[in-house]
This record gives C-alpha cells, sequence and structure tokens, in this order.
C-alpha cells in the first residue's frame, strides 16, 4: 500500500519526535575542537565498574535506558571510566530525580575512583571533596530543580581547575596533586541520570 506524501510525513514526525537525540551527538563546535563521546547511548562502552569495559553485567542500581544512564541510588559501584585522563575538559549533563538527589563525580581519581569528587549532593552541589585544592566552593543556587537537566564542564589543565554550571563560571581551583586519574559517576542514595558526556583530552605544545 502506497502512503500519501501527508501520512508519511506524518508518520516521520511521530517517530523522529518520539525518539530522543543520540546521546552520542556532538555540536559542530565540539567536532571540530576534537571532543569525543564517552556515552553511546545504549551501552557502558568506555566505562566499567570492574575491570571489563563495557561490563558484561550490570548492577541492580545501574542501567542504560532511553538513551541516558540512570542510578537509582546505593552507596556502590561507582562507575569509572575505562581509561586515564591527565589534562582534559569534560562535560556532562545530569539531572536528580528527586529533590534530595546525591552523587558526585571523580577526576583523577585513582582506579576504584573515590578521590578527587566534586560533590552532586543536593544543597551542597560544585563542593570539592576528598582531595586537597584552594579555590572550590559549594555552588548549589547555580543549579536546576530536580527533574530538569544541568550542565557542567570540568576542566584540568596542570594544578588547575575550573568548574562551569550551566554556562557560568562556579569556581576555579588550584593545587590539585592528581596529574591523572579516572573519571568517575558515585552511587549514593538517590537516583539520578546522566547523559551527553563527552572529553577534549588537552595535548601539551
Amino acid at each position: 500500500m502506497l502512503l500519501s506524501p501527508w501520512r508519511f510525513l506524518r508518520i516521520f514526525l511521530v517517530l523522529t519526535t518520539a525518539c530522543p537525540a543520540l546521546a552520542a551527538d556532538l555540536s559542530d563546535e565540539e567536532k571540530k575542537a576534537g571532543y569525543v563521546s564517552l556515552f553511546n547511548g545504549t551501552d557502558l562502552t568506555n566505562w566499567r565498574f570492574g575491570e571489563e569495559s563495557p561490563p558484561k553485567e550490570m548492577p541492580a542500581n545501574w542501567k542504560v535506558e532511553e538513551g541516558v544512564i540512570k542510578v537509582t541510588g546505593g552507596g556502590s559501584p561507582h562507575l569509572a571510566s575505562a581509561k586515564e585522563y591527565g589534562d582534559f575538559e569534560f562535560r556532562l549533563e545530569w539531572r536528580g530525580m528527586k529533590p534530595k538527589y546525591n552523587s558526585g563525580l571523580f577526576f583523577r581519581s585513582g582506579k576504584k575512583v573515590g578521590a578527587n569528587q566534586i560533590n552532586l549532593a543536593s544543597g551542597s552541589e560544585g563542593n570539592y571533596i576528598n582531595g586537597k585544592m584552594m579555590g572550590p566552593k559549594p555552588v548549589p543556587k547555580m543549579q536546576k530543580p530536580s527533574g530538569e537537566w544541568n550542565e557542567w564542564r570540568v576542566r584540568c589543565v596542570g594544578d588547575k581547575v575550573t568548574f562551569h554550571c550551566n554556562g557560568e563560571l562556579a569556581w576555579e581551583g588550584t593545587g590539585l596533586v592528581a596529574k591523572s586519574g579516572y573519571l568517575g559517576l558515585q552511587a549514593e542514595g538517590a537516583p539520578l541520570e546522566f547523559r551527553n558526556l563527552r572529553i577534549l583530552e588537552i595535548k601539551s605544545p
């Protein structure tokens, strides 16, 4: 049966509206700058819970669904990047699914990810913990309400860290000791979702 052009258009619009944009999509600006997507929207390639990437088995509190990474809470395991990074700029989007959300973003952390955390707990977002650095501070007022997507940007070059929330500078830190390490997302007692994880590795001139 042949479809009329109008009916074909209606079906096309329904399908494209119902399917979210792929989480791996990079903007033209990001592609030109050399960013690489760390999440393909379908599985945890580039990430791990132990040694394997992508993990063969998913913990009960983590899943990939509807083009996002979902954590329901719990205290472990944390999700870690498959490789280490030195100087970089990392971008991600996240949202808390309840008002009292709790998680964290690890960077230049050990293989089991626990050090150098930017807190993602409601009321203490942006606070730097489990490490030493001058300059960081909590910035809860820069975050959107639970259920809405936030964009974070973390840039590490040498011992300096620059942190942006939703397009605005949150703080600049100095004195970071670790020269390289893993990225990580924390499982910590409340449901959150993550998407659009991408990274630019910064090479020394």
